[in-house]
């Protein structure tokens, strides 16, 4: 009988090859015991539908309070990935408290206002692609940093209404080292810093110079005593994190997965298939998060063929259940023909779904196509992609390519 005490593979945040890793997984089981750094367990989701349920179970809980070895000071405080399980945000949260949390920025990110967004997101795009396109041919650019990380990053700092170009490439600076595993306490401490540093002053200037702006908003909840000084910052430093980071990997890993298939980008461009075709199956195939901490058992709980503990931690292998054998016909291939049985993990399921999803969906649309658009005769300048060193991000560390011959 498994269980924590018995871990079944580390996991390891430099992995070459993360789908290999979820199918050996998988091969264990349906939840299966592993091991964290410091040798903090966990169990781990590996197929679709024991993720979909552990996402949408009552019987799994956000909140640490619930950890039973975080509640008895079992988990240090310089624990490497204690910012994945922790904080005053609504990720972290259940019930009134989520809600509470989620509600002052939830308008911000529906259907309606998003669609405002388009022409923003349409200029920066341009403008950025004008910008390549001052590149002599031949040359080699880093598509990630060049495109793809300043589209999201410029929308979500204009929505929160950080004007400073400075401030905003510093925020990409920190932000960047929290999200990597192989970053050591004292660089993760520098950053976390960093960003509590930087967020200080954009609420300062807010409260001297209000504006109409995410922020702003944000702020007169906290002054209406809705959300506390903690809750706000926190608030905040997820808005900067998450409103950027996982779209930068989704168009990133979109790239990739386009111009090493070429015969399915030719399937785009000739019409037959549609830019959110390749969007769906890229969520699939690699998507942009590749594991969610934590869910917490709020008592003994059947998942996966295993019992779950009271207290114990489960983490949500999202691409682990993106290539589910079971759903899918040779999971691992690249395929914007192929059926999708259910509605992807990709951005949550349950009370948690991703806020973003709109906007997020709305980025990549006019990045993807306007790109190519631009730039017909792209091409990989390297046969070497090495990832992202992250227990929960899923992208690449870089993407050069030549924008033309």
């Amino acid at each position: 009988m498994m269980d924590l005490d018995h871990p079944l593979m580390v996991l390891d945040p430099t992995s070459a090859d993360p789908y290999g890793e979820a199918r050996r997984l998988r091969e264990m089981g349906r939840c299966v015991p592993v091991e964290l750094p410091q040798a903090v367990t966990a169990w781990i989701t590996t197929d679709d539908a024991t993720t979909r349920e552990a996402l949408s179970s009552r019987q799994f809980a956000k909140d640490p309070k619930h950890w039973r070895a975080f509640r008895d000071g079992e988990i240090q405080h310089d624990w490497p990935l204690m910012a994945l399980a922790v904080g005053q945000t609504m990720l972290n949260k259940d019930g009134s408290d989520h809600a509470r949390l989620r509600n002052p920025v939830s308008h911000a990110f529906n259907r309606r206002p998003t669609q405002s967004y388009a022409p923003r997101i349409e200029q920066i795009t341009q403008e950025l692609l004008d910008r390549l396109a001052d590149e002599p041919a031949g040359a080699v650019v880093d598509i990630k940093s060049r495109y793809a990380l300043p589209i999201p990053m410029g929308v979500i700092c204009e929505l929160l209404g950080i004007d400073d170009l400075a401030m905003r490439e510093e925020f990409g600076k920190h932000t960047g080292i929290l999200l990597l595993s192989t970053a050591t306490p004292e660089q993760a401490g520098r950053a976390h810093a960093g960003v509590l540093t930087l967020l200080d002053e954009l609420v300062a200037v807010k409260e001297k110079q209000p504006a109409d702006d995410l922020t702003t908003r944000l702020l007169q909840t906290h002054l209406d005593g809705q959300l506390n000084r903690t809750e706000l910052i926190d608030s905040l430093m997820l808005l900067v994190v998450a409103g950027h980071d996982t779209t930068v990997n989704l168009v990133t890993n979109a790239i990739k997965a386009l111009l090493t298939h070429p015969e399915q980008l030719a399937l785009v461009r000739e019409g037959r298939y549609s830019w959110d075709q390749v969007i769906q199956e890229t969520l699939r195939h690699d998507p942009p998060v590749q594991r969610v901490f934590f869910r917490f058992a709020l008592a003994d709980t059947p998942l996966g063929g295993v019992t779950v503990k009271a207290g114990d931690p489960v983490i949500i292998g999202l691409a682990n259940a993106s290539r589910d054998e079971s759903l899918f016909t040779d999971a691992g291939s690249f395929d914007i023909t192929r059926e999708h049985p259910v509605t992807g993990l990709a951005f949550g399921h349950g009370a948690h779904y991703c806020l973003g999803v709109a906007l997020a969906r709305l980025e990549v649309a006019t990045a993807l196509p306007a790109l190519f658009d631009r730039f017909p005769d792209l091409a990989l300048a390297t046969e070497d992609h090495p990832r992202l060193a992250s227990q929960a991000m899923n992208g690449l560390c870089a993407l050069p390519v030549r924008l033309r011959p």
